[in-house]
């Protein structure tokens, strides 16, 4: 399935320029169930405190805390393409977004908080 923005292309392989209409952008879904949240947001929790500079009132900010984790967030955190393309670029492509949505629950199961992280790469 293809989904068109405004952008173009303005180059081709050889370093000419010229414009070919709409950029061509491309949706991969990967789906989670959550099956341990604290662990979820136990992992998100150690990513995010990684850079030694970051503190847990920072981590609670960013994730919640974990009497009330956000799990979307914790998601978007441990998901980050930029982070895995950095070392393992797709070639011919460049990330241009990226976002978590976190879906209700089913009957009879708890509900999940929702949100939506949007986090731009």
């Amino acid at each position: 399935m293809y989904a068109f923005d405004r952008k173009s292309f303005d180059s081709t392989r050889d370093g000419s320029h010229h414009s070919v209409g709409p950029q061509p952008q491309f949706r991969v879904t990967l789906t989670f169930v959550l099956e341990d949240g604290i662990v979820l947001w136990s992992a998100a929790r150690a990513r995010l405190l990684e850079d030694g500079e970051t503190t847990d009132e920072m981590v609670h900010e960013t994730i919640g805390p974990p009497e009330a984790p956000v799990f979307a967030d914790c998601l978007a955190v441990l998901c980050d393409p930029a982070t895995f393309l950095r070392s393992t670029p797709v070639p011919g492509c460049q990330p241009d977004d990226f976002w978590v949505d976190a879906l209700p629950g089913l009957p009879d199961l708890p509900l999940l908080p929702t949100c939506s992280s949007r986090i731009a790469v």
